[in-house]
């Protein structure tokens, strides 16, 4: 199995553990700080890969081949983007303080990166 498969599968569980501890009536201080901690690493790792596996299969296919690893590439810049604005939006303090805000954006948050992870799967795993 490829590295990029790995860095999915884990990202997924993790946000199947997310989207338990957003189902709970409270926050799980504890839990949730350590779950964001290893998504956001094994996240950027991920962006990190599918950059590079961007730019590498990019010079080795014909030109009329290339738009959807372009389109990826943009595509990983904006969830970027989107997952640093809610970080900082959403402090630990912030997320005790509004739980039900949390609960709801990161319901966003996770749809939107099992989208990007789809997106993925679909433009890099027949080359992989």
């Amino acid at each position: 199995m490829s590295e990029l498969h790995d860095l999915h599968d884990r990202l997924l569980g993790m946000l199947d553990a997310l989207e338990r501890l957003t189902a709970q009536p409270v926050p799980d201080e504890a839990a949730l700080a350590g779950l964001r901690y290893q998504l956001t690493r094994t996240s950027g790792a991920r962006r990190k890969l599918v950059d590079a596996l961007c730019l590498e299969l990019r010079m080795g296919l014909p030109t009329d081949e290339t738009p959807p690893l372009d389109a990826l590439h943009q595509a990983n810049t904006a969830a970027m983007t989107a997952s640093s604005e809610h970080i900082g939006t959403w402090s630990l303090r912030e997320i005790v303080k509004n739980w039900s805000g949390y609960c709801q954006a990161s319901q966003a948050m996770r749809k939107g990166m099992r989208a990007q992870i789809e997106a993925e799967k679909g433009a890099l795993y027949p080359y992989l």
